[in-house]
Order: C-alpha cells, then structure tokens, then sequence
C-alpha cells in the first residue's frame, strides 16, 4: 500500500470515529439531560406544593384535614403522575397512599444516591443554585426506579416534609426523529473524513514522494537539483538536511575523483622516473661510476618518495575509519615542540630561516592527549611552516593555555592565500594554483591528517591569512 493511501484511510478513520464517539457523548449527553430535566421539573412540582400547604394553612391539622378529605392531592397525583407523602419532621408519615414503612422513607431520606448537581442543556451556559429546590434523589425501591423530590415546609413553626416520587416508567432514549438525524450525520462525517483524508493524505505525502524521487536519483549519482519545499515542519527540514547531505556527497565525489587522478599521475611519475633510471642503468645508458650512482640516487629518492606517500594515505584511512586507538597520557607539549624544532635545525640554517618561541602554560593544568597524534599535527604545521616561508624570516610557535585547552600556533611570512582557498588546503593534494611549487617536497596530505586527527581529537584546528602572514591554531582540550 502506497504512503498516500496509508495517510488518507487512518485520517478517514480517525476522523470518523471522532465523530461516532462525538454522536455518542451527544447521544449520551441527551439522556442525562432527560433524566435530569425530569427530576428538576419534579423538584419545582413539590416546591409549588409544599408553598401552597405553608401558605394557606396556619394550623397543621387543617392542612392535614383538607389535604385528606378533599381530592387535591389526587389530582396532583393523577395529573403529575406522582405519589405524595405528607411527613412530620421526625418522619412520621401524616399522609401516605403509598405502602411505603417509616424504615423505608428513613432510609430514602438519608440514601447515598442524593444528587447535588444536575446538568441539563437549557442551563449549559447559566449558572443557578438547586438549594431551594430541596433534595432530589434518584433511588431503587422494591424493584422500581423511582424520581424523588423532598421539600421541607412549615406551620406554626412545626416542621414537614412533602416527598413526591414518579416512576421511572419511560424509557429515557432520544426520539426516533434524533436517531434519523444521527444517522445522517454519521453519513455525512463519514463523507467528510474520506475527502479531508483525500486532501490530507495528498498534502503530507506529496512532499515525502517528492523526497524520494529526489534521493532516488540522488542515489543514481545525479546531483543537479535541489529539493524545493517550502514548508517549515519537520517535512521542510529533512528536505533542506537531504540538500545539504547531496551537497556533501557531491563535493566528496568530486573529490574523490580529483583525488584519484593526482594520486594515479602522482605515483605514475614516480613508477615511470623509477623504471626509466632502472632501464637506463640495465641498457648502460649510465656508463660510469657517477652517473650509476646519481640514477641510484634518484631510484633511491622516488622509492623514499612512494613509501611516504603510502604511508600517509594509509594513516589517512585508519584515521578517517577509527581504526587507531586514542590513547589518554600526560603530554609535555613544549618538549614535543623543542624535538621537532631541532630536527628541523639544518633545514632552516640552510633557508636562513628563524624561529622565535613563545611559551606560557598554567602549571596546574596538565594535558592529557594522545602524544603520537598530537606529535603529528604539530610536526606536519611545523614542516608546513618550514616549507612555505620566505627566506631570511621567521617563523613564530606559541603555546598557551586557556580554561579549557592548550592553544598551540605557528605562524609565518610566505605566501598569501586567498578567501576562496582558505578552505581547501585542508583538501589532498591541494596546492594554490597561483605559485609555482615544483622545487617544494610535499603531496599536500599533512594539513589534511592534521585535520582528521584534530576532529578525532576534539581538537579545533584553524586557518587564518593576514596579506603573506599566514597561521595555523591547534586547540587542544584538556582531556
């Protein structure tokens, strides 16, 4: 079953039983109201006929005289459809047609089943108060339900009760015009859903297939087009995460294809100028001791030249799969620095080269790193330092400290690099196209295992040119 159709029929679903459920509250709600209604009507019933006795009546034995010798009551009773009891206020019974015994009204009077709040439709949106209306009571009696409504009332300062009790003999269901209606109503609720289904389904699935064409083609190696939603829900932001995932993906194929051609031409030359000098020396083309020794050399040079290459791209892959273990140890990073400064000691004699240390560390703070990757971002920004800088400048190393990491730098005089390249001599084998390094020793791989090995550090490792000064920063946190 397609996305599409799985929205519109749980939306139609849902929506209809929304509104069987609403029918039924409705249907419900109706009932109540009748019962209520009743017994509220019953209630203002007694209330008349308790205010009748107490208002014509200044002796309780005429109210009783009158109440028993004249058929009031009956009529009361026939045309209500009522029973009433006349009781004092110690209940016992004055007036009693029913057979009902004093246990029997004593226990009515003080039933659990006593209501206190009624809810009916007319007084959804009023607020009165039930206190004059007496109590009104729902009760089972020998098998019969009854409505009951108990007013209190007085004569000569003598206290009586008038108890009306109605069967409930009526079925208290909605009429068969409201079920019709009902029933129309679930037709058209159901009509409803299937179209707001329709239309609903449509709009949160349009989006989703549209994403899957794209990733679709995407997944073909196609990646001209951007996917354009405009919504801002959870739709709208893996959209724009599937552009800039696309965009990634393509830079990396991009890259990688570019990759793959400077390291084939890279190693071509080296194999080629290897197996050249190697024939030559077979052929005797290099006939005296001199010119032997100088193509060994040579051999000897672009063999060094391929295993650091392949060593590189080797560590390159073990740090971009995780594969090496990250160590924890304390770490004196101003050693690391003074070792590498001294290896580098005949190069930058012979580059007229100077470097200017600068050191502030907290004594309380120790690093806790993994000294060999450590070594090797600093050594590459080192030997990066050493190999682009002008004759006759310097190059400055700093290491300080701050809350959280030790900062090391590494700035020097060289060449000036653009807005548009700061972000690609992270890149392999990238090199500015604007100077000519033919005479500098490199395959542009250092600055990007300096880069990896930062990431997998937690360390930041940051770019920055000023005209022909250019720095590295190597943040590298606590631990």
């Amino acid at each position: 079953m397609k996305i599409q159709d799985k929205i519109t029929y749980t939306i139609a679903v849902i929506l209809f039983i929304v509104s069987f459920m609403t029918a039924l509250t409705f249907t419900q709600l109706f009932v109540i109201n009748d019962r209520n209604a009743r017994l509220t009507e019953l209630a203002q019933q007694n209330k008349k006929l308790a205010a009748f006795i107490e208002n014509n009546f200044t002796r309780p034995e005429n109210a009783v005289v009158f109440l028993k010798d004249t058929d009031y009551l009956d009529k009361i009773e026939s045309i209500i459809g009522v029973k009433v009891i006349i009781t004092d206020s110690g209940l016992k019974t004055i007036i009693n047609p029913t057979d009902f015994s004093s246990n029997d009204l004593q226990n009515l009077v003080s039933s659990s089943k006593q209501v206190n709040r009624l809810l009916t439709i007319p007084e959804l949106f009023t607020l009165s108060s039930r206190a004059e209306l007496g109590k009104m009571i729902y009760a089972n009696i020998k098998n019969s339900k009854y409505y009951i409504s108990i007013q209190e009332f007085s004569i000569a300062e003598k206290d009586f009760s008038s108890i009306l009790l109605k069967r409930q003999n009526e079925i208290a269901i909605p009429p068969v015009r409201y079920l019709i209606n009902l029933l129309l109503i679930f037709l058209i609720a159901g009509l409803i859903s299937i179209i707001i289904g329709l239309v609903l389904g449509r709009n949160i699935s349009g989006p989703i297939l549209k994403l899957n064409r794209s990733v679709g083609r995407i997944s073909n190696g196609d990646y001209s087009e951007n996917i354009t939603v405009k919504s801002t829900d959870e739709i709208g932001i893996l959209a724009r995460n599937i552009n800039i995932m696309k965009n990634k993906i393509q830079r990396s194929h991009e890259s990688l294809k570019e990759f793959t051609y400077i390291l084939s031409h890279e190693i071509k030359n080296m194999i080629t100028s290897i197996n050249g000098y190697a024939v030559g020396i077979s052929e005797g083309v290099y006939s005296t001791k001199d010119e032997v020794a100088e193509a060994l050399n040579i051999i000897k040079n672009k063999s060094k030249d391929l295993e650091n290459i392949t060593e590189s791209l080797l560590a390159l892959s073990k740090i971009e799969n995780r594969i090496i273990e990250v160590s924890r140890e304390k770490i004196d990073i101003t050693g690391i620095v003074d070792e590498l400064v001294k290896f580098y000691e005949q190069e930058l004699e012979r580059n007229r080269l100077k470097i200017v240390k600068s050191y502030s560390l907290s004594e309380d703070k120790v690093l806790l790193s993994d000294k060999y990757l450590v070594q090797t971002v600093i050594s590459n920004l080192i030997n990066n330092a050493v190999k682009y800088s002008s004759a006759d400048s310097e190059i400055k190393i700093s290491i300080l400290t701050d809350a959280r990491s030790v900062i090391f730098s590494v700035s020097n005089k060289g060449y000036e690099i653009s807005e548009e390249e700061k972000d690609k001599i992270f890149n392999m084998f990238y090199r500015s196209k604007k100077y000519d390094f033919k005479n500098i020793k490199g395959f542009g791989l250092g600055l990007a295992i300096s880069r990896k090995i930062a990431a997998i550090l937690d360390a930041g490792l940051d770019f920055n040119s000023n005209a022909d000064i250019n720095t590295f920063t190597f943040k590298i946190p606590f631990s």
